[in-house]
């Protein structure tokens, strides 16, 4: 019987770790009215790789998608200085309305959006418009690359394919730019997603997590554990949750474990920096 009850926590538990959230918090959550909601997007690739595919295309007045949170995707860490080909599979939807898009990454973490941190638009990588009434389309494709000044440490990712949120039915602008939030105009609709992606000071960083620190164990109920390597000792641990904000700050008493049982269930992050700091290293832990 313990087996069986152990079993369905486990697959409940699993479940909960994958459903998608419908809340953007603590950025702006951007939903249109309904129907004015569907995925007009087939996937998101950081160079071949698909992070994410979003499904079948959607149809006006469905309302099938909303906003929708990726918080489980596992994104590559982007490191700073360095330039990653990001690539969006667009459908080719049968709307008379010029559609644009727009990819912004929350450079200084700061739970919001600015025009600044539009890394990917109409007017900076198309220069044209969607086609629409189902003509024919081609992947979009974009070198970006981190700022040096970008904060380290896990920020968030919105994907957005919408219309004009000033004037739907207006001719195709290519200086316009979307905004990140929901649109006030009654005509304007679209499709929006979000993801957690980490972002590191040195290239070395995507292997620190292999060799350098472990953590353990993982998943973690009560006190969680940094194994380090070649004399790399512990200077400081910052816990952060999914949404990128700092929880915890541990910078004392390392060997004894850091105690995590007041943290609600669910994924967070540990970012681990050595004494000279010539270490910064960040790894996800899940807690239950």
């Amino acid at each position: 019987m313990n087996k069986i009850i152990l079993s369905i926590v486990t697959l409940m538990f699993s479940l909960i770790l994958k459903a998608q959230l419908t809340s953007a918090a603590p950025y702006c959550t951007p939903v249109y009215p309904a129907p004015a909601t569907y995925n007009m997007i087939q996937d998101f690739k950081i160079g071949s790789t698909v992070i994410q595919n979003f499904g079948s295309m959607g149809s006006y007045g469905t309302a099938t998608t909303t906003f929708k949170y990726y918080n489980t995707t596992t994104l590559p860490t982007l490191v700073k200085g360095t330039g990653y080909s990001f690539t969006l599979d667009f459908f080719n939807v049968n709307d008379i309305e010029p559609i644009y898009f727009a990819v912004w990454i929350d450079y200084n973490n700061n739970n919001a959006f600015e025009t600044s941190e539009i890394v990917m638009q109409n007017s900076s990588t198309t220069n044209a418009a969607l086609p629409t009434m189902g003509g024919a389309i081609t992947p979009v494709t974009k070198t970006i690359t981190i700022p040096t000044t970008a904060s380290v440490g896990v920020t968030r990712i919105r994907i957005m394919r919408a219309s004009s949120d000033l004037n739907p039915y207006a001719p195709y602008s290519s200086t316009y730019s979307l905004t990140s939030c929901s649109s006030t105009n009654v005509g304007a609709y679209g499709c929006m997603y979000d993801f957690n992606v980490t972002i590191s000071s040195s290239l070395s960083n995507n292997e620190i997590e292999k060799d350098i620190f472990k953590v353990y164990p993982n998943p973690v109920s009560s006190t969680l554990f940094i194994k380090e390597s070649n004399n790399n000792l512990i200077s400081k641990i910052k816990i952060y949750n999914q949404f990128g904000q700092e929880i915890k700050l541990v910078n004392t008493d390392f060997k004894n474990g850091i105690n995590v049982s007041e943290l609600s269930n669910g994924i967070y992050f540990a970012q681990i920096s050595s004494e000279n700091n010539s270490v910064n290293s960040i790894i996800k832990f899940i807690k239950i």
